[in-house]
């Protein structure tokens, strides 16, 4: 604990280190109780402030929450209210922090997509997860697999109350489907409007929402039923749509869900969203397979193929032939995702698509694919993926495709003029929110600079230069943070380019951290093309770094190419690892965090989305000398396609 008995003292000390909290009287010489948590705000925004003041008054209480301080106390202080106060501001702390590392983890894993499952490989949770997806394609009921869902709930997050409840985007408000627990039946009868509820807020952001405690949560709309347990669960059920969420609350030891449960429900609620996707089935006639066949041969704007179980083209048109840029013998007996020029992920997306449909015979769509081939420019296709016309399963699938590329661009185009316009309208509020502090900032050094000769005065007019300083730097901060950040960009760009955005992006926490970043790619890098799925293996790395440095340190990232392919390496002097812990970092749910807070499957996500380009992630780390974690990628291909055309799933 420091204690600083002048403001310019603790200003000082805010510079040079990290707190867990500050403590700051309201009346202090030269500078307000309300004027240091500004600058705490501005330096260290995860760390909370409590205000002390012995005039109370409701004005300054709000004034002071608004600034960012976490609480308000008039004098006398009493211990047990402090120590109460402190607390909560430090566990609030903690969750926030927690929260930040969650939508880190879930951005990972929304990339992997129903991949994530393979990160408990051979866990009991695994085994549960693969029983209930193979029930849910069996059945046909939809409450009743909902309710498999939350009997699964209840067996992987220890819930004794959960719901389901389905978007109805016409009428805007969610409409129950199934329930356990108290008050389960009129649950299950609900009807809950858009705007009324916790589910509202989770339907609009489309994200998660862990609360683990209901007295230290913000801006949460009040629910209809009262809880026994003051921590829940609501995830949002969606896949190419929001389907409906996934309530789950009142944990059977009453203790708060953290980020295994989160994960788990996660998991969970993408099952529910893989069931809904394919409740639509199609009862074709038998006698129209001859018509299809027939139809292959005719000049179709749309390229048509039949795929056999092996996903191996059977017949193909001449529209997908050109589509493909192959001549259409070459395409016969060709693998169809591999034929489209699609990214990994994307093939595989396919491919499971294709399987799930042998399997039940219910049709999938793909409305937008990018597809891309060496030496020409990027294209878009849309995919129809219709059961076989005679016996579903027997008989080849039929695969619909069509050449989206102009609505696409034109869609890009006008989501870019769009953007322009609101740039426009954000710079104007940009040039407002900075021109009066710039102008009294010219004006207070343009006075010190008269007054030079008279120390007190200089002294007071760069404090209030300083000042002004302080509000354009919260302005600019505000307006990079109302953007998401851990949102991956969703093209293909170069390696490079993706490993700049995401060093760019943790700028900030590797200076609330007082971690100096130094940044040493090789512009070869530029030449190798990537998904942007490896935006998220670069955040997460560069996240684990800052963590294991609370107290300052140095980040060396590195990248170039070798004769062998692509490195990149991440270099922290943080502590290190034991050699024990470093055999375990990739089991799921191993974390090296203290309280074992952490989730424990950041490394194995890096290395699951590696595995798409033949990639491979290796740690080495010592007690006492840091942390070295090495990105080795293939050899790019010619064609300037990089990494990109490592399909580990071809051949």
């Amino acid at each position: 604990m420091d204690i600083a008995t002048h403001p310019r003292e603790a200003r000082e000390k805010l510079r040079t280190r990290a707190y867990d909290a500050v403590l700051t009287d309201m009346v202090m010489p030269d500078m307000s109780g309300l004027e240091l948590v500004k600058f705490v705000q501005l330096h260290h925004p995860d760390t909370p402030v409590i205000v002390f003041t012995g005039f109370a008054n409701f004005k300054d209480a709000v004034t002071a929450v608004k600034l960012g301080a976490f609480d308000y106390l008039s004098k006398p202080v009493q211990g047990e209210m402090l120590l109460h106060v402190l607390t909560r501001a430090l566990e609030f702390r903690r969750l926030k922090r927690l929260e930040e590392e969650m939508e880190v983890l879930l951005a990972g894993a929304e990339a992997l997509g129903w991949q994530s499952l393979e990160l408990l490989a051979e866990t009991p949770e695994a085994a549960l997860l693969a029983s209930l997806r193979e029930a849910c394609r069996q059945e046909k009921d939809l409450s009743q697999a909902a309710e498999r869902v939350l009997e699964a709930a209840e067996h992987l997050l220890g819930a004794t109350r959960s719901s389901v409840f389905l978007y109805q985007p016409g009428e805007r408000q969610f409409i129950g489907v199934a329930a356990r627990g108290p008050e389960a039946e009129a649950r299950r009868r609900a009807v809950v409007p858009l705007g009324e509820g916790v589910m509202g807020q989770v339907a609009v952001s489309q994200r998660p929402l862990l609360v683990r405690d209901v007295a230290l949560a913000t801006g949460l709309a009040p629910g209809r039923y009262s809880y026994r347990g003051t921590s829940f669960l609501i995830l949002p059920v969606k896949s190419s749509r929001l389907w409906g969420v996934l309530n789950v609350t009142d944990r059977r030891d009453n203790t708060p869900f953290q980020a295994r449960e989160l994960f788990l429900g996660w998991l969970l609620a993408r099952l529910l969203a893989e069931y809904l996707e394919s409740r639509q089935p199609v009862t074709p006639a038998p006698e129209a397979e001859p018509l299809v066949r027939s139809l292959l041969q005719e000049h179709l704007p749309l390229g048509l193929a039949l795929v056999d179980r092996e996903l191996r083209i059977v017949l193909a048109n001449r529209t997908l032939s050109r589509l493909a840029r192959a001549p259409a013998e070459d395409l016969i007996g060709a693998s169809l995702p591999a034929s489209l020029g699609l990214s990994p992920g994307d093939q595989e997306a396919v491919a499971q698509a294709l399987r799930d449909l042998f399997r039940d015979g219910e049709p999938r769509e793909f409305p937008i694919l990018k597809s891309h081939r060496p030496g020409s420019s990027p294209g878009y296709l849309g995919l129809k993926l219709l059961p076989s016309l005679a016996a579903p399963g027997e008989q080849p699938a039929l695969v619909v495709v069509e050449d989206v590329s102009e609505v696409e661009q034109l869609r890009q185009r006008l989501h870019l003029y769009e953007h322009l316009a609101i740039m426009g309208k954000l710079s104007l509020c940009v040039a407002h929110e900075l021109n009066n502090p710039l102008d009294g900032i010219r004006r207070y050094i343009s006075l010190a600079q008269r007054k030079k000769d008279q120390p007190e005065e200089v002294e007071c007019y760069l404090t209030e230069a300083l000042k002004g300083l302080q509000k354009m730097s919260l302005t600019i901060r505000s307006l990079l943070s109302s953007a998401n950040p851990l949102k991956a960009p969703r093209t293909a760009d170069n390696l490079l380019n993706l490993l700049q955005e995401a060093v760019k992006i943790m700028m900030f926490q590797a200076s609330d951290h007082r971690v100096q970043v130094d940044f040493h790619p090789s512009p070869e890098l530029k030449a190798v093309a990537v998904e942007g799925d490896l935006y998220h293996v670069f955040i997460n790395l560069i996240k684990n770094a800052l963590q294991a440095m609370p107290q300052g340190g140095r980040l060396l990232i590195q990248g170039g190419l070798t004769p062998q392919g692509v490195e990149i390496s991440f270099k922290d002097t943080g502590p290190g690892l034991r050699p024990e812990e470093v055999e375990q970092i990739f089991q799921p749910f191993y974390s090296t965090k203290e309280g074992g807070e952490g989730l424990g499957l950041g490394l194995p996500i890096c290395r699951k989305i590696l595995e798409r380009y033949h990639g491979t992630l290796l740690v080495e780390s010592e007690p006492g000398a840091g942390t070295c974690v090495r990105i080795l990628l293939p050899q790019p291909s010619t064609g300037g396609q990089g990494v990109k055309e490592q399909d580990p799933r071809r051949g």
